[in-house]
Parts: C-alpha cells; structure tokens; sequence
C-alpha cells in the first residue's frame, strides 16, 4: 500500500473517533440539561473553582507586614568547632578511671589512716575537710560512720560521701557530699538520707552455748549480740540454753547505693527450750534503738527507772568535771543528785541483788549498790536509813522501796546520789540508752502485730526446715548439733 492510501486511512480513523466523541458528549450535555438536580452540581462546581483558587493564592502570597520582615532577616552562618579527639578521649578515660572505695571509721582512727583505706593521698582536700564543720566527724574521726570516695587513677579524691546517722530522736540521717571543682576547689553539700533494708535469716542448733551456735550459723557479731537482750529478763531469771536447743532468728542488712553498710536491728528471735517455744519482738517504743518486747506488748528486757526517788528534782547534774560543795576540791561528778525532802522513799531502778550496804562518813553516808546482771549495778547514797529487812545478798524487784531520803555523809541537803554503772564505769542516768518502758503503748502494740504478721511467718518456716531434718546417729550428734544454716538476705 502506498504512502498516501495509509496517511488517508489514518485521517478517516482519527474523523470517526472525533464524531464518536462529539455524539457521547452531545448525549452527556443532553441529559444534564434535562436533570435539575445535575445543573445545580454543575454551576456549584464552576462557582467554587475560582473561589478556591483565590484563596490559595492569597495564602500563598505572604502578607506586606511578612514580607517587610522577610527583607530584613539576615542569615548568619557560623562554622561549629569539632572539639579535637584527644580531648573527647581524655575525657572519656578519666571517668572510666574513678575507682570507688568505701570504709567504716574505726576506733582509734584518723584522717590519715581513712584516707589510706581510700586509697587517697591528696593534701588539697585535706587541708579543705579540715576547715569544714560539716566534715568534722571525718576530721575528728566518729567510729561507725560510712565514708564512700571516687578517687582517680593518681589517687586525687574527685568526691567523698560521709553518711552521719542520727543519734536522738530529733535528729535525721544526713549524708554529707564533698565534690571536687577543678584543680583544687571543692563545694559541699548535705542532704537526708534513707537506707535500703533487707532482711535475712538464720537458724541453728546449740551444742555448747547459744554464742557458739550463732557464730557456727554465721549470724553477725552486732546481731548475736542483741540475741541475749531480746531474752534479758528470762536469762537474769535463770534459764539456760543447754545441748540440742534451737533458735531462727530474722535481721536487717542495710545497703547504700548498692553497697553493703552495715547489719541493722535483729527484728525476730525464736528459741525452743526443752521443747517451749520463745519468742521475741524489736518494736519501735520513743527510745532511739527501740527494744525488744512480746505480742502482749510487755518487755522482754530489764527496764530501769531513771529517777528513783520520790518527788526529786536534779540539783546536780552528771558532768566530767565539778567543785564538790563541801571541800570545794575540783573533780568529776559521776553521778546524778536528785534534791527531796528528807524521809522520801528511794526505789530499787530495777530487779537486781543488793552486793553492798553500809556506810561511808566522808563520803556517801549510807549507800547501797544492787547488782542487776553482768554488765549493770547502781549506786544510791546518802540515806538517812535502809529499809527493813534488806541485807547483802537479798534480791530486790524494780519499784521496791530500799531506803529513804537524807543528808549523811559528805552533803549539803537531803537529796539522793544515784550512780548507774554499766561494765564498772558511770554514766549519765537520765540520757544513757538504756531499756525504760515495762510497756508499750496501745499505738506502738498495734505497729509491732502489724510488722510481726511476716515474721512470724518466717519464723514457722525455718521451724519447719529445722523439724524435717534428718536425724543423726548418737556418734554425730556432738557435730551435728553445732552446725547452723544461714538464708542469703531476702
């Protein structure tokens, strides 16, 4: 086919597709034409077009206010100085080389001595401890306060924490920061502090004596000590653990940021007893340590009365250094002087046995000391008189009438010298931590059952751990009885 005859075929298709499309347009017209509702769409749509297209246009065209600001921005560029790499790797390292160190202040300890424990040797921030009150238990070392350092690898302190617990009620547990500012500039800073408490368990059985066994199970020297107070009045009673008694108890270990501080109270103690069960409960009762009492709320401690005389008034006080009033010699008071009237009547500060009764003329007059275990005894002097009926050797209950109120001997006045020695040396009565409350109120009763619920539950299941266990022939005994299990802290 030649070229023409195809260009002619060409044109005749695009012709009928042109009338095609021209008749389907004239039918889509026709029919809008003839609906109402489709001319309505139609002029809506024409209408809304150029309004839409205005409004976009004005929008995108900024306002004049715009534009003005627009004309005076300035584009400041500035080129960002990459911090060099060594410097970013000196950085890095020197974090990477604080160590931590902790210690506990020990008896007999200094500055220099800590810091030895600390790994640090850094006269800057010794000489900035010692001019800060706040770190003054640091510099005048205080036994059993916690010390935690960061100390870089040329063992220059960068940080030291001294977390001072509270010593009376009024007071709150306080750590104080030191941290290094540059070379050798240092700020200081203090805040409350609060410990995080587990607690852990151990049970045993006693083959000699209740310390053995304890130590054999692995409990704390702090918490075995505590073990005989929590039974005090029945062990001055005269009970004795013997072979094959067993005892569970339950005490707290204290952490700071992580580490292992120190073991706290020993809140639960249970000891079987020729087959009777004991038990015995800390409770929290106004005094600093708390004490240690029975789910009836009554102590199982010896309990003391600081004022032991009737209507008494301090006239003088427990002080290290004094002028007595009649020689006028300089030396100390290790006592305390309740003024009464002559004839009051004086009580016995707790159970005990009177070891001494007699009198001194130049000096307590007539005096008494009652012993009331191992560690305790108390001294009253100047009486005009003893009470009947009590001599060397007689037993004496706490609140017993033992003598009356005078002036004999070296006084002044009728008033009552009162001494409380613990392990042969006088302390103050009236401030001394010692166990005061026979019980506890009916609101400190109801917060010892409440913290006592799990730990009885506790102590019911080391029971039946220790009653599962198999028996051992009479030739193992001997060993066996000895030996203890101590529970990881819980």
């Amino acid at each position: 086919m030649s070229a023409p005859s195809i260009l002619a075929k060409n044109l005749r298709t695009v012709g009928q597709g042109m009338r095609i499309s021209a008749h389907l347009l004239g039918q889509f017209w026709t029919s809008i034409i003839r609906s109402p509702y489709r001319r309505a769409c139609l002029g809506t749509l024409f209408a809304v077009l150029p309004i839409s297209a205005g409004i976009a246009a004005y929008n995108f065209s900024p306002a004049e206010a715009e534009a003005e600001a627009r004309s005076q921005q300035k584009i400041i560029e500035i080129p960002l100085e990459i911090p060099a790499i060594s410097e970013q790797i000196d950085v890095v390292t020197s974090h990477r080389a604080l160590a931590t160190h902790t210690t506990m202040i020990r008896k007999n300890d200094t500055l220099a001595s800590i810091f030895s424990r600390l790994n640090v040797s850094d006269a800057d921030a010794v000489r900035f401890i010692r001019q800060q009150s706040r770190l003054q238990p640091l510099s005048n070392p205080r036994e059993g306060v916690y010390v935690q350092a960061k100390v870089s690898a040329d063992r220059k302190l960068r940080s030291l924490k001294l977390f001072l617990e509270a010593r009376n009620a009024k007071e709150t547990d306080t750590v104080v920061a030191m941290t290094r500012r540059g070379d050798n500039r240092f700020a200081i800073d203090s805040d409350p502090f609060v410990y995080e408490t587990q607690q852990a368990m151990a049970a045993g059985v006693i083959r000699t004596t209740l310390e053995d066994a304890l130590k054999s199970a692995g409990v704390p020297d702090t918490v075995a000590a505590q073990v005989p107070e929590a039974f005090e009045r029945r062990f001055n009673n005269g009970l004795k653990l013997t072979a094959g008694d067993d005892f569970r108890l339950i005490y707290e270990r204290k952490y700071l940021e992580g580490d292992f501080v120190r073991t706290g109270h020993l809140l639960a103690v249970a000891i079987t007893h020729a087959g009777e069960p004991m038990e015995s409960f800390w409770a929290a009762d106004g005094t600093k340590n708390g004490g240690f009492y029975n789910l009836d709320g009554t102590t199982n401690q010896v309990a003391f009365i600081r004022v032991p005389v009737d209507g008494a008034r301090v006239t003088s006080s427990f002080m290290p250094m004094r002028r007595h009033p009649v020689t006028g010699v300089l030396r100390p008071h290790q006592g305390t002087d309740f003024g009464a009237p002559k004839g009051n009547r004086i009580y016995a500060a707790s159970d005990g046995v009177i070891t001494r009764k007699t009198f001194n003329k130049r000096g307590y007059g007539y005096y008494m000391i009652i012993k009331h275990d191992e560690r305790r005894s108390t001294l009253y002097g100047h009486m005009t008189r003893f009470e009947k009926g009590l001599q060397v050797g007689s037993r004496v209950k706490k609140g017993q009438v033992i003598g009356y109120v005078g002036a004999t001997g070296l006084a002044t006045g009728p008033h009552l010298h009162y001494e409380l020695r613990v392990n042969n040396r006088q302390v103050n009565p009236l401030t001394t931590n010692i166990p005061d409350k026979d019980r506890l109120t009916p609101e400190e009763k109801q917060v010892l059952l409440s913290q006592a619920r799990p730990l009885t539950t506790r102590l019911a299941m080391l029971d039946r751990i220790q009653s599962v266990k198999p028996q051992v022939a009479p030739a193992d005994r001997d060993v066996a009885a000895g030996e203890g299990q101590a529970s990881p802290a819980l």
